[in-house]
């Protein structure tokens, strides 16, 4: 069945390496699919070639239709992208950037600040707040936008474990709500508690995708990281040694 974002044998190569080859699968309504593997493997390049935002082969469709096909504009109002945290110098408050993003989406402000915790933050300037305040801003202003696919890029990055575990439950909600969500985490337990698809880079230009009750095993998991992953209970977590 066709999701809202589809892959037939995607490939993804920046500076002449391939990083991921022959990816085929789909992403649908109501689903979060998490993408793991070691650093520099390709999971951001993915993530922006999901967004039309670097070059790709094979062929990647959003809502039946081709993404090259899509302006700008068009398909930023199907897609969001959560990356890098933004450059500061334009000087805006954090209320001026909810608005930039509200401006173009039709979320509801106020339970979106309070979603974040970033009510007290509304009129400083981005320039002024830590980078853990700046990416409940940045994750904010997704939420504004209102788009049926989310692309993320470690969204717990630069969190403290409270608001880690709020953007967990955030995607939980989001994903309920009908939300098609990609994300990049490389937290195992938080990879546990909210996928339901695994895409295992293993930055040797492979990509595997299935379900995350057959991928979360801790020998595949000890190869693609190349380190012990060991069970504890129902969690696999890395073997640190006595």
């Amino acid at each position: 069945m066709e999701g809202l974002l589809s892959l037939s044998n995607l490939g993804v190569e920046r500076a002449s390496r391939c990083l991921l080859s022959g990816l085929s699968c789909a992403f649908h309504a109501g689903e979060v699919v998490v993408i793991l593997g070691p650093n520099g493997a390709g999971k951001s390049s993915l993530l922006l070639a999901l967004a039309g935002l670097i070059p790709s082969s094979g062929e990647t469709s959003v809502l039946g239709k081709n993404l090259h096909h899509y302006s700008r504009y068009e398909l930023s109002k199907q897609v969001a992208w959560q990356g890098e945290l933004p450059p500061t110098e334009f000087g805006l408050t954090v209320q001026q950037r909810l608005n930039l993003a509200l401006s173009d989406g039709c979320g509801a402000m106020e339970s979106v600040v309070q979603s974040m915790d970033i009510q007290t933050l509304l009129q400083r300037p981005l320039g002024e707040l830590s980078s853990g305040e700046r990416q409940r801003t940045e994750l904010a202003a997704l939420m504004l936008r209102d788009a049926p696919i989310w692309l993320l890029d470690e969204p717990t990055a630069h969190l403290d474990l409270k608001h880690q575990i709020q953007c967990i439950n955030m995607m939980k909600t989001e994903r309920a709500q009908g939300r098609a969500i990609i994300t990049v985490l490389h937290d195992i337990q938080q990879a546990m508690a909210v996928a339901d698809h695994l895409i295992l880079i293993d930055g040797k230009g492979g990509a595997e995708y299935g379900e995350a009750s057959l991928l979360f095993n801790n020998v595949r998991l000890s190869q693609l990281f190349d380190v012990p992953v060991i069970k504890q209970g129902n969690l696999l977590v890395p073997d640190y040694g006595e």
